[in-house]
């Protein structure tokens, strides 16, 4: 009887913890479930839009997009009939095994399209097409794609996409960002991904408990990117394209007044088209690539600034009264530091500041760099912004590196020695600059003594309406208006002047200020700069042109 009972308790409380187990499922925990059960029933089958188009200044399209044609097979007519692979298989002259291996790997709910083959050609999609009665299981798909028409031109402005990478997909998920998203990867593309970047459309369906559609519930469109206009000037962009071919180096023309970059190439570059077209050994041939033909040079590259320096450093003692435009230094070709003789170039005798500037004198700027001191000439130098990022919205750009700070002399336990201020004064030693600090500084010298931020972005359009960006930076020096002038008259020399280092800019047919440098490095020949504005009077240009290891031939490249 004992038994009886202790058996009709178990029975009883298993019942009991059943009931309270069903009714936790039904009540307490119906919502959870009941979102479950609609995202079994109800599917998203999206569909692709268009990336927003990369304009010139012109509207001339930089980076656009062109039709792409995909293949997609239907799982739930891929059995019903035989023979349709062979002939897809002659359509796209493809063994019919790798077609069929194709098709084994794609795992997919019964109703939805399996991509098969990406990027067919339109003949080949077109001959599908004619025999679609005869191929019911396969649909092609018309989607967009990236294009770059200019090839190379302006390839590391532009940049590139690709596949979102994990790091990416993990900082973005939160911006409806996902697998198999493209993204842009450098250049504008990926500053402005979030201005270019489509918004995709789909049908959201209903299927039953087999995958099999039973009605469609509602459609979104798919929304464009916005387009972006750049301030990039197409003709002057082809024109230092085809200059740059050749040489190793980069070259920058910008709008002194408001930071406009009116071009910026870097040179070896690449066509942004192989990473959506091309095969992973051509990718991969590019990233590794000895010559580096990725690497922006005229934001990311670091070499010493050589004599383009020296205008920063006569800024300098101009301002805190070292020199004057009667102070001279006389010049026989080299200076006695301690034990140590440091070169000039050429015996220029006695030399003013217009002097030393036209005729890029070194033993004029030793004189002036050991009057001022590191201290000061590092103060200068950061005023005319080196050592600091420009502000460009382009990733990657470089900091520089000005060498003399307490904390590096700490940090690297060394002592700094008069010889290292003679370096530092012709923009020597382990000074690094990009070559757009360069033309940043110049545009300073330029516009009267103001730094701009430089930019790219001109406008966005979108849906008909144009907004602009919010004005660049600007910051006032505060250098005197006479300095200003002894030192434009200095550039100005350095073109007029027949023993001028840019004499061979003076039949240019336009009126042009500058100073050449060339900059030397461990190993191999120096490096070449040329920095300046132009017309000289009333400045509307600033150039930057750095060619690495030119040795002298910067000379033969500017008569080009």
């Amino acid at each position: 009887m004992l038994r009886i009972r202790l058996l009709h308790r178990l029975i009883v409380a298993g019942f009991l913890l059943l009931f309270f187990a069903l009714a936790r499922l039904q009540i307490l925990e119906f919502s959870k479930y009941q979102q479950l059960s609609q995202a079994n029933r109800i599917r998203i089958l999206p569909q692709s839009a268009s990336r927003g188009r990369i304009l010139d200044r012109n509207g001339n399209v930089l980076a656009g997009n062109t039709l792409s044609y995909n293949l997609l097979v239907m799982p739930q007519e891929a059995g019903r009939s035989e023979g349709w692979i062979s002939k897809l298989s002659a359509i796209l002259s493809m063994p019919q095994e790798e077609l069929n291996s194709k098709l084994q790997k794609k795992n997919t709910a019964s109703f939805a399209p399996a991509l098969l083959c990406e990027n067919i050609s339109l003949e080949e999609a077109i001959a599908i097409g004619q025999l679609k009665y005869d191929l019911p299981q396969v649909v092609v798909q018309v989607v967009p794609k990236r294009a770059y028409p200019l090839g190379n031109v302006a390839s590391h402005v532009l940049g590139y996409i690709g596949k979102i990478d994990a790091w990416r997909l993990e900082k973005l998920k939160k911006y409806g960002y996902k697998i198999q998203d493209l993204v842009g990867k450098s250049g504008i593309e990926e500053v402005y991904d979030y201005l270019l970047r489509a918004v995709d459309g789909g049908m959201q369906i209903e299927v039953d408990n087999r995958g099999r559609l039973s009605r469609v519930l509602g459609f979104k469109a798919p929304s464009k990117g916005k387009d972006v206009q750049l301030t990039i000037d197409l003709r002057i962009q082809k024109i230092i394209h085809e200059y740059l071919k050749g040489h190793t180096g980069c070259v920058i023309v910008l709008n002194p007044l408001n930071g406009e970059v009116l071009a910026l190439a870097s040179f070896p570059d690449f066509n942004p088209q192989i990473f959506l077209d091309g095969s992973p050994s051509a990718v991969n041939r590019l990233l590794n690539d000895p010559d580096s033909p990725l690497l922006n040079r005229a934001i990311s590259g670091l070499y010493p600034p050589g004599s383009i320096f020296k205008v920063i450093v006569a800024a300098a003692g101009l301002e805190k009264k070292k020199i004057d435009a009667r102070t001279t230094f006389f010049c026989p070709g080299y200076m006695q530091i301690g034990n140590r003789r440091f070169s000039c170039w050429s015996s220029h005798g006695q030399e003013s500041i217009f002097d030393a500037l036209a005729h890029s004198c070194n033993v004029f700027f030793y004189n002036l760099g050991l009057r001022l001191g590191p201290q000061l000439i590092t103060k200068y130098a950061q005023k005319f912004g080196f050592g600091q990022r420009a502000g460009i919205d382009l990733n990657g750009e470089s900091a520089g590196y000005l060498p003399y700070s307490l904390w590096e002399r700490i940090k690297r336990r060394r002592t700094w020695f008069s010889g290292d201020t003679a370096n530092l004064s012709i923009g020597q030693g382990e000074i690094l600059v990009t070559p757009l600090q360069v033309a940043r500084a110049m545009a300073a010298v330029a516009n009267g003594g103001k730094l701009i931020q430089p930019r790219l972005l001109e406008s966005i359009k979108d849906e008909g309406k144009t907004l602009e960006p919010k004005p660049p930076q600007i910051i006032d020096l505060g250098l005197s208006e006479e300095n200003l002038r002894i030192i434009k008259e200095g550039l100005a020399r350095a073109v007029s002047d027949s023993h001028g280092t840019a004499y061979v800019l003076a039949d240019a047919g336009i009126s042009i200020a500058g100073k050449t440098g060339t900059a030397q490095v461990d190993s191999g020949q120096a490096h070449g700069w040329f920095a300046g504005y132009f017309p000289a009077d009333k400045p509307k240009f600033v150039i930057c042109v750095f060619l690495e290891h030119s040795g002298t031939g910067l000379r033969s490249c500017l008569l080009a």
